[in-house]
C-alpha cells in the first residue's frame, strides 16, 4: 500500500479518535457544570462542545487530505492553508454565535420573565436573531478576505439595505424602541391606572407597537408607544394604589362649626372601621372648612381609598352616611 494512503488512514483514525475523546470530555464537563449554581459555565461548555468536537476531527482530516493529494496533484488547491484557516474561522464564528445566542436566551429570558409584559420577551428574541446573523455575517466577510475577494461592495450594500429598511419601517422602529423605553423606565405596568393625554384607564397590554388602555367607559384605546414615551404619564398606582378622595359637604352658616366637624369626623371614623376593604387607616381621614360665604359653609371630607377602583363606591358610601346622619342630627344642608 502506498505510504501516502497509509498516512491518510492514520490521520483519519486519529481524527475519529480525537473527536470521540473531545466529545466525552465535554460530556463530563457538562455534568460538572450542571452541579454549579451559575449558568456561565454551562454556556461555555455548550458553546465549545460541538464546534471543538468537529474541529478535532477536521484538523487530522485536513492533513489526511494533504497527504493523499500527493497521489492526485490536480486537487492540490484543496490542501491550501486558507482552507484550514477558513475552517478555524467557521468554528470560531460558530462558538461565538452559539455563546451569544445561549447567553441572550438564558439570561434575557430570565430577565423578561420577571416582568408582566411580553414586549421584553420579543425584544430578547429579536436580539438573538440579530446577534446570530451579525456574527455570521462578520465571519463570512473575513473568510472572503482570505481569498482576496473585495468585500467593500458587500458592506456598502448591507449599509444601503439597512438604511432602506430603517426608512421604510421608521414608525415601526420608533414604536418598538418606545416600548423598550417603557420596559426599562417602567412608568407603568400592566394593571396600573394611568392618565396619558386625557386618556384615563387601566393598562391591559404593552406590545411592541402600542399600549392598550381600558378606559373607565370600558373602551379600549391603543396608543403608539412612541407617543407615550414623549408624553406626561400620571400613574395612579404608584407609589401605591391608595387614592385621596375629597367629598364636599355644604351646610348653613347658622350651624356650629365644632359640631359639624365632630359629626363628620365620627362618620369618617365609623366608615374606616366598618369598611376596611374600601378605606385605609393611614393616612387617617380629615375634615376641613374650605369655603364660606354669607349663608353657607363648605366642609371637605378627605378619606383615602384602598385602591383606585373604589373611588365611585366610596363617594356614594360617604354621601349616604352623611345624609343619614345629618337627618338624625337635624342638620340642614344648604
Amino acid at each position: 500500500m502506498d505510504p501516502a494512503v497509509v498516512d491518510t488512514l492514520l490521520f483519519l483514525a486519529a481524527g475519529i479518535l480525537a473527536a470521540v475523546v473531545v466529545h466525552f470530555i465535554f460530556v463530563f464537563l457538562k455534568k460538572q457544570a450542571e452541579k454549579t449554581e451559575t449558568m456561565m459555565d454551562d454556556l461555555v461548555v455548550h458553546s465549545l462542545g460541538t464546534p471543538l468536537t468537529i474541529l478535532a476531527f477536521f484538523i487530522p482530516f485536513f492533513f489526511a487530505i494533504h497527504h493523499l493529494i500527493v497521489l492526485y496533484p490536480q486537487y492540490q488547491w484543496i490542501a491550501e492553508a486558507n482552507i484550514l484557516l477558513s475552517a478555524y474561522v467557521v468554528v470560531g464564528t460558530w462558538i461565538v454565535s452559539t455563546f451569544v445566542d445561549d447567553f441572550l436566551r438564558i439570561y434575557g429570558t430570565a430577565l423578561a420573565e420577571s416582568t408582566e409584559t411580553d414586549l421584553d420577551d420579543r425584544i430578547v428574541e429579536i436580539l438573538q436573531k440579530i446577534g446570530k446573523y451579525f456574527i455570521w455575517f462578520v465571519g463570512i466577510l473575513y473568510i472572503l478576505t482570505l481569498y482576496n475577494i473585495n468585500i467593500t461592495p458587500l458592506i456598502a450594500g448591507a449599509g444601503i439595505v439597512g438604511i432602506a429598511i430603517a426608512l421604510a419601517a421608521q414608525d415601526l422602529f420608533s414604536n418598538f424602541f418606545g416600548g423598550a423605553v417603557i420596559i426599562t423606565d417602567q412608568p407603568f405596568k400592566v394593571g396600573d391606572r394611568v392618565l396619558i393625554n386625557d386618556v384615563l384607564g387601566d393598562v391591559t397590554h404593552i406590545g411592541p407597537r402600542s399600549t392598550r388602555i381600558l378606559t373607565l367607559d370600558k373602551d379600549v384605546v391603543s396608543m403608539p408607544n412612541t407617543k407615550i414615551a414623549t408624553s406626561v404619564v400620571h400613574n395612579y398606582s404608584l407609589p401605591n394604589p391608595q387614592v385621596r378622595i375629597q367629598i364636599p359637604v355644604t351646610v348653613s352658616n347658622a350651624e356650629e362649626i365644632p359640631r359639624i366637624k365632630r359629626v363628620l369626623g365620627e362618620i369618617c371614623d365609623e366608615a374606616v372601621k366598618s369598611r376596611p376593604d374600601l378605606f385605609v387607616h393611614d393616612p387617617s381621614p380629615s375634615v376641613y372648612l374650605m369655603k364660606m360665604d354669607k349663608s353657607t359653609m363648605t366642609f371637605h371630607i378627605t378619606v383615602y381609598a384602598a385602591g383606585f377602583m373604589y373611588g365611585t363606591i366610596i363617594q356614594d358610601y360617604m354621601n349616604v352616611r352623611v345624609i343619614e346622619r345629618f337627618r338624625k342630627e337635624e342638620i340642614l344642608f344648604s
